[in-house]
């Protein structure tokens, strides 16, 4: 298959994008009713036939739809949003209970894919910073089984607050590798930098972990009685502290994780206001972002490129590696069995919100 294949793939099917606000609305409205349902009949995962599609209807596709200032936009409001509800996930709460064996388990779980990501990278001839970079994704993960854990009925089991606190320890950890990362691309990774970075980064952190919960029971003291206040208090939350990260010039997306790991304290799981937040997250923020990650990617590159094959298997295998390795040694050495292994390996292999915003990033 030549290059020319990739207009037979993607012809040209219309001259120019749908510009009205309606039928643009209307088709990404179609995507995201059509694509989960369609790939979850296979057994895939939704997120992933929103990409797909977005690859389809996107410039790089059929050019149904350009990604412009509207796109962004929503994506960008759903980026934070994902990050937003990764940190929903994990609770400081969960530090406190084997906060030793999380620490141990979220040290390694982010150095060993750190150390074989970037050395793999290396070996396929990527710079040092695009290896740092994609070895960060790697280390980083996001607890998509989370919902299989919690139907057999194992959330309060040890193993899982080990897993818990270890992702909070490596998703944090994979996010500042993120923005070192950006500044010295960028060329200003300087001392003052680092003399700016590290108080304003503590007292950041500080204010949303500390000052956050607590500003958010006064509100919800004093307004709990309107649900719309209560939901507009939390998306307010989540934008000031993404900006917040601006301010320290850290990215937002850091925010936006802390902003959820300080709203998890005032929110339980199972109250009407988790559920209105998630159910919007999962059915209109986030899915706009995934659709617009799949409007970045460009098909034809496989067929250009043949090395990019190369390049995402050496992703895959690492990925899968990496994290296998801390799992099994962290289980070895608090004792675990073969099934409370591969349950610290099963949550913690899966790379979705953390991995797409820093790779989007």
């Amino acid at each position: 298959m030549n290059v020319n294949a990739i207009a037979i793939l993607f012809p040209a099917m219309v001259s120019t994008p749908i510009k009205e606000p309606v039928p643009v609305f209307l088709t990404i409205l179609g995507i995201m009713l059509i694509a989960p349902l369609l790939f979850e009949k296979i057994r895939l995962p939704g997120i992933v036939g929103l990409i797909l599609a977005g690859v389809i209807v996107g410039p790089n596709g059929l050019g149904f739809l350009a990604r412009d200032n509207t796109i962004v936009l929503l994506g960008t409001v759903g980026l934070l949003f994902l990050m937003f509800m990764a940190g929903l996930e994990t609770s400081l709460d969960d530090m406190k209970y084997n906060a030793d064996k999380a620490l141990i388990f979220g040290v390694a779980t982010f150095a060993v894919p750190m150390v074989l990501g970037t050395g793999a990278m290396l070996a396929i001839g990527y710079g040092f910073l695009p290896a740092i970079l994609v070895a960060s994704c790697f280390a980083s993960h996001t607890l998509l089984a989370l919902p299989v854990v919690s139907k057999l009925g194992i959330m309060r089991s040890p193993v899982l607050t080990t897993t818990l606190g270890g992702t909070l320890i490596t998703n944090i950890l994979a996010l500042l590798v993120l923005a070192i990362v950006v500044r010295a691309h960028q060329g200003n990774l300087t001392l003052q930098f680092w003399l700016f970075l590290i108080p304003s980064l503590i007292i950041y952190t500080f204010l949303t972990l500390w000052g956050v919960p607590r500003l958010g029971k006064w509100f919800f003291r004093k307004f709990g009685h309107d649900e719309g206040a209560e939901f507009t208090f939390v998306l307010a939350t989540l934008f000031v502290v993404s900006y917040g990260a601006e301010v320290v010039k850290i990215e937002p997306i850091i925010g936006a994780f802390l902003a959820g790991v300080a709203i998890t304290q005032l929110i339980p799981q199972l109250s009407p206001l988790m559920n209105r937040i998630q159910f919007i997250g999962n059915t209109l923020f986030v899915p706009f972002f995934l659709i617009s990650v799949g409007m970045l990617v460009n098909p034809g590159i496989l067929i250009q490129e043949p090395r990019s094959l190369i390049v995402s298997g050496v992703m895959v295998t690492v990925a899968i590696v990496a994290k296998y390795i801390p799992a099994w040694g962290a289980g070895k050495l608090f004792g675990y069995n073969f099934d409370n292994i591969m349950v610290l390996f099963g949550l913690s292999v899966a790379q979705a919100a953390s991995t797409l915003a820093a790779i989007t990033v």
